[in-house]
């Protein structure tokens, strides 16, 4: 079978080609772009935040096209209000559940920046700021003369320039928010809980553990094989 998988996020869609076990990463695209990706596949799942792009992809795909929905993730859910809850946590959960670890610290680092609990094979929720890239634009958009800057793990002392202030505060920031999640989990809960990564600004934290850029087409085609 060859299957298209697509991560649709707030800022692009992200793309795999599986036939068998073997994938094939076609790239990030812009919400503009999806027409790039027709071909011929016998099916296509997508785990989408967007959902105004959902009746293009059905244009594109037509009877071919499996949007997945929270209830098709077999996992566990701990959480006040799953119906406000994106798909993308819950599916990075189950990835992370199926493939390395019952217990982790997941962390997706994309448009956002969000830090979520797996515990004992239930997603127990998290915690969400804003990613890199938006923190940055956040800044350059609202304050004057702040530059525009792409984002970069940068860590340094004391910044020595507006450009090295930006970077590093941003960065520093960020990655303050995830090692000091993470640890406070491991002190409450007692457990020597792993890190995982994923998302397009997950490069910037793949020290803290296992980055896995692919982790959540790996899982919609693990809920596909198991079906």
């Amino acid at each position: 079978m060859k299957l298209l998988t697509l991560d649709v996020g707030n800022t692009t869609v992200d793309a795999c080609v599986f036939e068998g076990e073997k994938i094939e990463h076609l790239g990030r695209f812009s919400h503009t772009e999806v027409s790039r990706l027709a071909g011929d596949y016998d099916l296509v799942v997508v785990s989408s935040v967007r959902s105004s792009l959902n009746e293009e992809l059905g244009d594109l795909f037509g009877e071919k096209l499996k949007i997945l929905k929270i209830e098709d993730i077999p996992i566990d859910i701990d959480y006040r209000t799953p119906e406000t809850l994106g798909i993308d946590r819950v599916l990075l959960a189950y990835g992370v559940k199926e493939l390395y670890s019952p217990s982790a610290v997941l962390v997706s680092a994309g448009t956002a920046l969000v830090v979520d609990l797996l515990l004992d094979g239930v997603f127990r929720g998290g915690f969400i700021t804003s990613g890199l890239g938006l923190k940055l634009r956040a800044l350059s958009e609202r304050a004057e003369g702040i530059p525009s800057l792409e984002p970069l793990a940068l860590e340094t002392l004391v910044g020595k320039s507006t450009r090295e202030c930006l970077l590093a505060g941003t960065y520093v920031e960020s990655l303050s928010f995830v090692t000091g999640t993470a640890r406070r989990w491991r002190e409450e809960m007692g457990r020597d809980l792993p890190v995982f990564i994923t998302g397009g600004e997950g490069k910037f934290f793949e020290d803290l553990g296992v980055y896995d850029p692919l982790l959540l087409h790996k899982a919609m085609h693990r809920i596909i094989i198991n079906e």
